[in-house]
């Protein structure tokens, strides 16, 4: 390289192990735009078309920034490497398979944090691979000789006249700006010069990519970098909503025929969702980058030995200094994340957190940001979790235990990877000492005696975890808000009607994630909420199946449409993506008024009873008479009413409006847990007729309140695919409030209940 370098991890290498830079600059890349007639690797051409720097992170796979994949617009580039550094340049064409954020900033602004893209090479090619950081960046390298800030370099391409030249040096962490995906770290003391962003940052004392460079200061040294543990932030993979289906002729046009066997207990969510024929799941992107990463890491290890392979990078690693405050050694850790790597990926970032902190000694791995997605992540998360070198390595080995006796679905490719794993273990645990040997082997000896559950089931069909949202007006502030957010366990077993709270266990609390009590003004309330519900969603999310949005309002505001706001910058709105309902956050029961509690025990019940001679539920339109608005039933009227009844309202004006907010509010003071209206300027050009007989088909179809959250979303999804038969639905919302999961108390929202 033509800079500084990184003085400590070139000294560090020893005999025939190549230093720390040369593998670094064997995977750093030169990203062009793609346009006809221009030869990249020309040195005319290469600088008129050089967008960036960028790195190999696993087979086929280059990691950059956003700005730069996708500095001109296309999403084509062509990627320039060097299969040995200074040697003849390699031309690979490329296509942006992601990018976050997903759309490009307005003119003049610059490209919000996390600005990662991850590019697949459009064709096969031979090329080397950084080794990625599993664990959180921690101040472990703090420079000696009074200098403050954690030492790291950097690496990438930049333009030197008219031609392309590499650039390396260090550079010091001077703190961070954000928090979660808008995090970046602030670096100083070096110059970051235009080219270099998408570069490795690297840990020169471990050996491993920490982070990428996104920026450079323009009056200053130094810049701004984004932690490759960012990439954590990447979509789930979903499959789409249930279509809604064509609309038969007459009366009976429904959505969807549900079939008896669909329904299952437990979260609402979950009912028909996925459909049995749903397309399967098209995988995980950052579970196929990562695992095939340490794939090709411990791959190269196998074969470092023989004549004319290259070198391992856990070779280099081993002579670093750094190496020494990692359990187990650079060379077991590659075997064990290549091991990790051929199982089948956790379910969920939900699953896995539950996993770590069922394991003793574990439970802080849970907690890292972003949250842990894979195998790797969290076992990265336990390095720095324990004082001591014995309760490092103790944890890591009964992480281990607990992801290999993790059930899953066999099949042959998955029995050798346990059978790898199991081998990693016995052979790591043999040359610890006598209490570490002795209690893992009571750990599995323990498995073995206790009989392997079955695999877990489609998590669509149990009960699973949702996400909180709770808005508070702040009654001094006209139209702000404060707010809330948190993970809402699944509920548990439902109390009978009328039954007693004494000697039933507590509902679970919700886990608190986000919120903000300085008042957020309504209108910004949409994109300053985008951010932290992503967040939420990646630990709630399912495979296939997205979690769904609770949003708890004071019922004046109820008809809020949450469900109508952006998922971000530019994309669609949360009501498409996931199942979004509404529920009161005060009790029901006028001033002075008793709950009804046994009454709304009766009305879920009755409800969600999906029995084969239950009745089914009945939607009951009661604001709408020939088209005319009429008042909603008094609340006597409304108590009167059978209990499997769904109210429906069909001249609800908009949030605001005073006489909508009071139909609202006498449902659930009449005892009513599940009601379905649609918001509307009303008026008499708007038809009636329609929406009562789909509303009330529908109902009548689906027998059971609780396919009501995934019915609203797939009418959601076939609205923004402009199915006409799905027209009737326009504005449609749905309050769905669980008397068996209570909100906690308005004074503290997560307070023990």
């Amino acid at each position: 390289m033509t800079g500084e370098g990184v003085t400590g991890a070139r000294g560090a290498a020893t005999g025939d192990e190549p230093p720390l830079e040369h593998l670094i600059a064997a995977a750093t890349v030169r990203i062009h735009g793609r346009r006809p007639g221009y030869d990249p690797s020309g040195p005319d051409e290469g600088v008129r078309t050089f967008l960036g720097s960028g790195f190999f992170v696993a087979p086929n796979w280059v990691l950059t920034c956003a700005h730069v994949a996708l500095a001109e617009g296309g999403g084509h580039v062509d990627i320039v490497h060097e299969p040995e550094p200074g040697g003849p340049p390699a031309v690979v064409p490329g296509e942006v398979a992601v990018a976050l954020p997903e759309t490009p900033p307005r003119p003049g602004e610059g490209w919000a944090a996390p600005d990662l893209a991850l590019i697949r090479l459009q064709k096969p090619a031979d090329h080397a691979c950084v080794h990625l950081a599993e664990q959180p960046l921690t101040d472990h390298g703090r420079q000696a000789g009074g200098r403050s800030g954690l030492l790291l370099g950097f690496a990438g391409w930049f333009r030197s006249g008219h031609r392309l030249s590499r650039y390396d040096g260090t550079v010091t962490v001077l703190g961070r700006i954000g928090w979660g995906a808008d995090e970046e770290l602030r670096l100083g003391d070096d110059d970051l010069p235009d080219g270099v962003s998408g570069g490795p940052v690297f840990d020169p004392h471990r050996g491993e990519v920490v982070a990428l460079v996104k920026s450079r200061r323009t009056r200053e040294r130094g810049g701004t970098a984004v932690r490759t543990g960012q990439l954590r932030h990447l979509p789930v993979a979903a499959a789409p909503p249930p279509a809604a289906a064509p609309a038969p002729a007459g009366s009976g046009a429904h959505t969807r025929a549900y079939g008896p066997g669909e329904h299952a207990a437990g979260h609402p969510a979950g009912a028909d969702w996925p459909p049995p024929d749903a397309a399967p799941d098209p995988g995980d992107l950052y579970q196929e980058v990562l695992r095939g990463h340490d794939r090709f890491h411990r791959d190269r290890l196998r074969h470092a030995d023989r004549d004319g392979a290259p070198p391992a990078w856990a070779d280099t690693q081993a002579v670093l200094d750094g190496a020494r405050t990692i359990p187990f050694g650079p060379r077991e850790r590659t075997l064990l994340l290549g091991a990790l790597g051929e199982l089948p990926p956790p379910p969920s970032t939900a699953g896995l957190t539950a996993l770590l902190r069922s394991v003793p000694g574990c439970a802080s791995a849970a907690r890292t940001v972003p949250p842990p997605r894979a195998w790797r992540d969290g076992l990265g998360g336990l390095y720095e979790s324990h004082a001591t070198d014995e309760g490092r390595r103790l944890a890591v080995l009964r992480y281990v235990v607990a992801v290999l006796h993790t059930p899953r679905p066999h099949d042959p490719g998955t029995a050798e990877a346990e059978a790898a794993l199991r081998t990693w273990l016995h052979r790591t645990t043999a040359a610890l000492d006598r209490p570490v040997r002795g209690e893992i082997t009571a750990e599995l000896r323990r498995h073995a005696a206790t009989p392997a559950p079955p695999p877990p089931q489609d998590p669509a069909r149990g009960a699973r975890h949702s996400v909180l949202l709770e808005l508070t007006r702040r009654p001094w502030e006209q139209d702000s808000f404060d707010w809330r957010i948190g993970l809402l366990p699944a509920p548990g077993p439902p109390r009978p009607a009328g039954a007693p709270a004494d000697g039933l266990p507590d509902p679970p609390e919700p886990e608190p994630l986000h919120d903000d009590h300085t008042g957020t003004p309504l209108a910004e309330l949409p994109a300053r909420l985008a951010g932290p519900l992503a967040r939420a969603f990646t630990l709630a999310d399912e495979p296939g199946t997205p979690a769904l949005l609770q949003v708890a309002l004071e019922r004046d505001v109820l008809g809020l449409p949450v469900d109508t706001w952006p998922s971000g910058p530019g994309g669609p709105p949360l009501g498409r993506l996931r199942p979004v309902v509404v529920r009161p956050a005060e009790p029901p029961g006028g001033a002075g008024e008793p709950d009804p509690a046994a009454d709304r025990y009766d009305r879920w019940r009755w409800t969600h009873d999906d029995a084969p001679l239950a009745p089914g539920i009945r939607g009951r339109v009661l604001d709408c008479e020939a088209g005319a608005r009429v008042p909603v039933p008094s609340t006597d009227q409304l108590r009167s009413l059978a209990h499997a009844s769904v109210p429906v309202l069909c001249h609800y004006r908009e949030h605001g409006h005073a006489g909508s907010a009071e139909a609202l509010a006498r449902l659930v003071d009449g005892g009513f847990g599940v009601a379905l209206w649609r918001r509307g300027a009303g008026g008499p050009e708007r038809m009636c007729a329609e929406f009562h007989r789909r509303a009330e088909a529908e109902l009548a179809r689906a027998r059971t309140a609780q396919r009501l959250p995934g019915l609203v979303h797939a009418l959601r999804a076939a609205l923004a695919e402009g199915r006409t038969d799905s027209f009737w639905a326009d504005g449609v919302a749905l309050l769905y409030d669980d008397p068996h999961q209570p909100l906690p108390g308005s004074d503290d929202l997560f307070a023990p209940l």
